[in-house]
């Protein structure tokens, strides 16, 4: 079993699970390093209807999934969390923004950045 000393992974409520504090993490603290798997996108036969495809961080040339709890963490565009993919070393890291108190769920926005215009899979899906 992962264990992070620091981060649990629990019920989120509607959005199903998530990862929260289990201690405080103060801004700018590596909250976890997590290995990926690289896989290229000739790689997917149809992963549309592959249970993972929610899980997976999609890059322009890749597509990357998080091991650790790097899969597990929600999105929120008031994000207290942030992410950087390292191709070369097969890592994620995840980083605090913000102070965050034991109890509170880790979120990262998953548009990679606050300005990014076009919709995630799951908001397409509100705009019909």
């Amino acid at each position: 079993m992962f264990f992070n000393r620091k981060i649990t992974v629990k019920d989120s409520g509607k959005i199903g699970r998530g990862v929260f504090a289990v201690e405080d993490i103060k801004k700018g603290e590596v909250i976890e390093v997590a290995p990926i798997l690289v896989l290229q996108f000739e790689d997917f036969v149809d992963t549309r209807w592959n249970l993972l495809f929610e899980y997976y961080f999609w890059m322009d040339d890749e597509v990357v999934l998080a091991l650790g709890y790097g899969s597990m963490y929600n999105h929120s565009v008031s994000a207290n969390a942030e992410y950087k993919i390292d191709i070369k070393s097969k890592a994620i890291t995840f980083k605090a923004l913000s102070q965050i108190k034991k109890g509170e769920e880790i979120l990262f926005n998953y548009k990679g950045s606050i300005t990014a215009k076009a919709p995630l899979w799951f908001e397409r899906s509100k705009l019909n």
